[in-house]
């Protein structure tokens, strides 16, 4: 007998799938929604069905968000709507008496004894806010394999609905077309479409989750299924997968393989203006059966874009692999088979045939599905046509449109119930977007200081906003990728330099005020155009594919500074001559043209601006500088009569004067010049000047491209001053610009003897306290100044301040880079703490500065006696220590066995105590005393105070 009861009165096993959805029914109420809830179960092995369900209702606070995000929302429980009666199926004859409604419903039977059970109810929510609708029933089919103990487990869904303010526009709950329950054979690929569908255009979003249970007080809140596994896990089988499209909803298993019922659950979540709006979470049931079967094919496109306006037109074709079998094709979109493209108030329209390879015939049809159905008669083999769409402008959306082919085989019309047949399923999903056409013919033309950017005004005009303009330097190579506008303008480089209000303003001025460096550039442009959503005005606004690119290029000569000559060597009235070449100047830059001068110190930075000088003149000369200690850095600029940058001589074009150091050697001057130019000096003339007298070319040197040059002139009397400075001969190696460049350095003078002290070496010193030993370690100098070193002197101090002794001196030459000397310092205690430093002397006697100085700390020792004898008899008469080294008292106090003081003295270590008492003349008695003491540890940095405490056996 079924009984009809409500969840909670029987635990009986018999729920498969099914879930709740929700839909607006009153459009003067935006909270009154008609609330389905669909199950799918199996009465039969139990004997229980339900006429009725009860469905809570919970508002949802705090932390909203997707299931399963960090935080916890805050539910409160608002109703149960309950006894909600089944509304679908004819008439229960015999309805059992605990039954509490009237003429109750039977539901339908899909297959075999499984049914489909609708629950319909109105309910009027509180206002704007989110909620919850949860549905529970004791309790799963006893035949799931991947739940442990499913028949003790309740059957549990629910769905999330977010009624939206006014200001967001009204909400719809999401629909789920096709049902959650389906055969796989084992071994065969398997997949299904939930058949999402949103009548308010929100974008679905899809993801697998596990089946949960619920069944307040027991278990509350819900929770996932007890030891819930996935039909890919490795306990059913190796090498299995199973996935679902976050965007189409495809699930595919890919392939069952262990036989029986399987459970999971997936989200399926309404998403606008990335709001989440809501979602449904449908538990699903599928049944693995050991047959011989393959699943229809369908042939199709995957994916496709089309501008608004434009023809769509794709083939698809459906076939069975099996000869014997069946064939049905159906689109489950939409609540009639009619969602996606064939929704619109222009629908696409299908055509094709139908092929009967029984009757050798094949039959046009121009609908789908019911023209497959065939009231009985040879089933067809293969099912093929062409979907075509002529769009236009009311299509253009932000989400894609999706049309779900769906294939069965073995469905019988006569026992289309019959538990003997296995009917296994194909999907396919083409998504088809509209994309806004774009504006067309962009062409751009220089101007005076703009770029003038015109194109043509793009179609559908009721719907755009405006147009985005967009620019990039150096950016022909960018093409659009293909008519879906995967890469946007931004995402290719291009930057955003302005947005156009209204359709018809189709041209735009750009002055590149905000750019600098564009002369002798590509400057490249694109216009998209900007959309209101014409199927959802609640949608973001729409951006349209590019046009195409149109360039224009800034060409100017490049600017080239050909002199940065001394002219004048003083330190107060030093002269530099300064030329550049003559550049040729784009008119896109008004005149007249004025040059200006920047100078910096030193070949660095910042440069300061010392001069405005008018076009055509390409000469100054910079005065009252002192040429004698630093080299000047020069750059030019040209600015156009609005004051703005046309051209630079920056960069790789700016150039520093040559600075000259002479220093005395060994009969000889050493000479050094440095300078950055933009230019390649191939030789330098080397001028000098004896004792006063004219200059001379002496040498010269070959170029060499570096920053820094060397010559030694040699053979010279040491008692004469030699002055010089360098001639460099150079070329930019570019037509029309001035050859050969010819610059000179600074004058410098100098004796030829060394009067340059030798490089410090290095010292490194270590300790050994035991063996009573130091080591030094000394290292040469790897600069040039020690090549004429004569002697290294070590020297010792007690401080890292001095003063130094000379201890012993070293040859340079007799050792390589370094040395290690150990010194034996046995008989000389007193320099074991203490600082070396070192010095050179070079051949000519000119002594070098002191090294850092090395030091070696003291080495502390205090062992304390524990007995003596003041007897007089010159034997241990004194308390000492055993042994000190490097310590120095500070106090030392002595006690009797009670804590009364003894002795007191600061004295030294060698007498600290002779066995007296003090404050008077007598004598302390044998016995053990206990002695507290204060001293200083020695140290190069700083003493260190210490305490010890201990005791001394006095004898007699």
């Amino acid at each position: 007998m079924l009984l009809c009861s409500l969840p909670g009165s029987l635990k009986a096993t018999h729920n498969l799938a099914g879930q709740i959805t929700a839909e607006q029914n009153d459009p003067n109420n935006p909270n009154s929604y008609q609330l389905t809830l669909t199950t799918y179960t199996d009465p039969a092995p139990a004997g229980v069905d339900r006429c009725a369900a009860n469905i809570e209702i919970w508002a949802v606070t705090g932390n909203v968000g997707r299931p399963g995000d960090p935080g916890s929302p805050i539910y409160t429980f608002i109703t149960e709507l309950t006894d909600i009666p089944r509304a679908n199926g004819p008439v229960q004859a015999n309805p059992p008496s605990d039954c509490n409604i009237n003429n109750p419903l039977e539901g339908v039977v899909v297959k075999g004894t499984i049914k489909r059970n609708l629950y319909y109810a109105t309910y009027v929510f509180p206002g704007p806010g989110t909620y919850e609708l949860r549905y529970y029933d004791v309790a799963r089919h006893e035949s799931v394999v991947n739940i442990s103990n499913s028949n003790e487990l309740a059957f549990y869904v629910e769905t999330r609905l977010f009624i939206t303010p006014p200001i967001i526009g009204n909400n719809n709950g999401l629909i789920l077309l096709n049902e959650p329950l389906d055969d796989a054979c084992s071994g065969k690929l398997w997949t299904h479409n939930p058949g999402g569908f949103d009548q308010d255009g929100d974008s679905l979003v899809y993801y697998l989750r596990p089946s949960f249970q619920y069944e307040p007080p027991n278990v509350s809140p819900p929770i996932p299924v007890n030891n819930f596994l996935w039909p890919d896990d490795p306990f059913f089988g190796p090498n299995h997968s199973f996935s679902m499209d976050s965007i189409t909803g495809l699930v595919t298993w890919d392939v069952p393989d262990q036989l029986g019922i399987y459970n999971f659950a997936y989200v399926v979540e309404e998403w606008r203006d990335g709001v989440l709006l809501g979602y449904v979470i449908r538990d699903m049931a599928v049944q693995v059966i050991d047959c011989d079967n393959d699943p229809p094919v369908i042939e199709t496109i995957m994916d496709t874009c089309i501008y608004a306006g434009e023809q769509l037109k794709f083939d698809f074709k459906a076939w069975d692999p099996n000869d014997d079998d069946s064939l049905y094709l159906e689109l489950n979109n939409g609540p009639f088979g009619d969602n996606g493209p064939f929704s619109v108030s222009n629908p696409a329209t299908i055509d094709g045939l139908i092929v009967d390879p029984f009757n050798n015939t094949q039959t046009p049809f121009t609908d789908l599905p019911q023209s497959t159905i065939n009231n009985g008669a040879p089933p067809p083999d293969t099912i093929k046509g062409t979907v075509t769409w002529n769009t236009t402008c009311e299509n253009i959306r932000s989400q894609f449109y999706q049309v779900d082919f769906y294939a069965t085989d073995n469905k019988s019309y006569s026992a289309p119930n019959s538990a003997g047949n296995t009917t296994l399923s194909a999907n396919k999903i083409v998504t088809i977007r509209v994309i806004p056409p774009p504006p067309i013919n962009l062409t751009v033309t220089k101007g005076s200081r703009v770029v003038q950017l015109d194109w043509e005004e793009t179609g559908c005009a009721d719907f755009v906003l405006g147009y985005n303009i967009y620019r990039k330097v150096e950016g022909s190579d960018w093409m659009q990728d293909t008519v879906c506008c995967e890469q946007s303008p931004a995402d290719a480089g291009f930057t955003l330099v302005d947005y156009q209000t209204g359709f018809s303003n189709t041209s735009f001025l750009d002055s590149l005020t905000d750019l600098d460096g564009i002369f002798g550039k590509e400057i490249c442009y694109v216009v998209t155009a900007i959309y209101d959503d014409p199927g959802n005005q609640d949608i973001e606004t729409l951006e349209s594919c590019a046009t195409n690119i149109a360039c224009v290029e800034i060409i100017n000569d490049e600017l080239f500074l050909t002199n940065d000559s001394v002219s004048v060597n003083s330190a107060t009235l030093g002269e530099i001559f300064l030329s550049w070449s003559y550049p040729e100047i784009d008119s896109f830059f008004p005149e007249p043209y004025s040059f200006r001068l920047y100078r910096a110190n030193n070949n660095g930075f910042p440069a300061i601006r010392i001069a405005t000088i008018p076009f055509p003149d390409t000469t100054y000369t910079d005065t009252d500088l002192n040429t004698e200690i630093r080299p000047y850095n020069y750059r030019v600029e040209v600015y156009d009569a609005l004051g703005l940058l046309v051209n630079t001589s920056d960069g790789k074009q700016i150039g520093s004067s040559i600075y000259l150091t002479a220093s005395g050697a060994n009969n000889a001057v050493d000479l050094s010049w440095t300078e950055y130019v933009p230019w390649f000096n191939s030789s330098y003339e080397i001028h000098r000047s004896d004792n006063g007298g004219p200059f001379l070319p002496v040498a010269t040197v070959t170029g060499t491209g570096q920053n820094v040059h060397t010559y030694l002139d040699e053979g010279l009397n040491p008692n004469v001053e030699y002055c010089y400075f360098i001639r460099s001969i150079g070329t930019h190696m570019e037509d029309g610009v001035k050859d050969p460049l010819i610059n000179d350095s600074q004058k410098d003078c100098a004796y030829a003897r060394d009067e340059e002290p030798p490089c410090p070496p290095f010292i490194s010193a270590t300790g050994e306290c035991e063996a009573l030993s130091h080591t030094l370690t000394i290292s040469k100098s790897e600069l040039a100044c020690g090549n004429d070193t004569d002697s290294v002197i070590v020297v010792f101090g007690f401080s890292q301040q001095g003063p130094f002794d000379k201890r012993f001196s070293l040859g340079y030459n007799q050792f390589g880079q370094d040395t290690t000397i150990i010194l034996d310092l046995t008989g000389r205690e007193e320099d074991l703490a203490g600082c070396y430093a070192a010095y050179s002397i070079d051949t000519l006697g000119n002594v070098g500065p002191l090294s850092e100085p090395a030091c070696i700390d003291f080495c502390p020792v205090l062992i304390m006696s524990n007995v003596f004898t003041p007897n007089n008899d010159g034997i241990n008469d004194v308390f000492k220590p055993k042994l000190f080294r490097d310590v120095r008292l500070r106090e030392i106090k002595i006690f009797d066995r009670w804590g009364r003081p003894m002795w007191t003295t600061n004295g030294d270590f060698s007498n600290l105590w002779q066995g007296q008492v003090d404050f008077s003349n007598q004598m302390a008695n044998e016995g053990v005393y206990y002695y507290y003491l204060r001293y200083e540890e020695l140290g190069i940095g700083g003493n260190v105070l210490k305490e010890m405490t201990g005791w001394v056996t006095l004898l007699r």
